[in-house]
């Protein structure tokens, strides 16, 4: 949802907290005066919002949710109306169903209503929303991600071994110029804002083009700035390093997201 407009409502423009996130920052709403009204968007840790209030901190509208989406109780302080809900979703308030962008969600059941359009693909239950609806997301309804990267002892480890220094062994894989913190800080921005996701199997691959940022070398010394993150369904890192170009896709992969879509 980028923009709504109605003659019954303000126009209301949506932030969201990064250009390839559906996790809503800020509404900005244009009434028939053409004064414009910053609404802020708090949300649960999968992006839901629970709270929005005006630019003083004043709650303007809450809401609790159980596990899986479906409403405790909403609360509307002012007469504003609030219909984001999972990433992606948008209440369909006559049916209360969530357009999910490829099919509608029913939060009563935590079930997709249609079952996944790319098949087998997306799993064997064809109508799952995802494993845990606080830690996944699935803003178009067909292939949930994991929404947070878990940069954990064994996938450090695995990078700093293959990719970091020239250790007896792997002197053919591509290196990381950068240090630990950077290094680390940009694995989390490729995860965070990548070019492309691709589902592998039940790992996730992120990649991403940094057009003014040397982040690596290869074995022959080119410089680099590409990079891939791979993650296990849950988030835990399984590997990331520098690449000179994106990874060919598979028979059986699938493209989530793409930049040149």
């Amino acid at each position: 949802m980028i923009q709504e407009i109605g003659s019954n409502h303000p126009t209301s423009l949506y932030i969201y907290t990064d250009q390839n996130s559906y996790e809503p920052l800020a509404r900005i709403d244009t009434d028939g005066n053409q004064e414009q009204h910053i609404r802020y968007f708090h949300t649960d840790l999968n992006g839901c919002p629970e709270e929005l209030t005006d630019a003083n901190g004043k709650i303007l509208w809450e809401c609790s949710f159980q596990l899986w989406g479906k409403r405790i109780h909403e609360i509307e302080h002012e007469p504003i109306e609030q219909n984001l809900r999972y990433q992606g979703q948008y209440l369909d308030r006559e049916t209360g169903l969530h357009y999910n962008t490829f099919r509608y969600y029913d939060p009563d059941i935590g079930r997709f209503t249609q079952p996944d359009p790319i098949g087998l693909l997306g799993g064997f239950n064809l109508y799952q929303y995802a494993p845990n609806g606080l830690t996944w997301v699935d803003p178009w309804g067909w292939s949930c991600t994991p929404n947070k990267i878990n940069l954990t002892k064994a996938g450090v480890k695995h990078v700093k071994n293959r990719h970091v220094g020239n250790k007896i062994g792997w002197e053919h894989k591509s290196k990381w110029t950068l240090n630990n913190a950077e290094m680390k800080s940009t694995v989390r921005n490729v995860f965070r804002k990548p070019d492309r996701i691709i589902k592998d199997g039940d790992r996730f691959i992120y990649e991403k083009t940094m057009p003014n940022k040397i982040v690596g070398v290869t074995p022959e010394g080119t410089n680099l700035n590409k990079a891939r993150v791979v993650v296990e369904s849950n988030g835990d890192l399984v590997t990331a390093f520098p690449q000179e170009v994106f990874k060919d896709m598979k028979v059986t992969d699938i493209l989530i997201f793409s930049k040149q879509r």
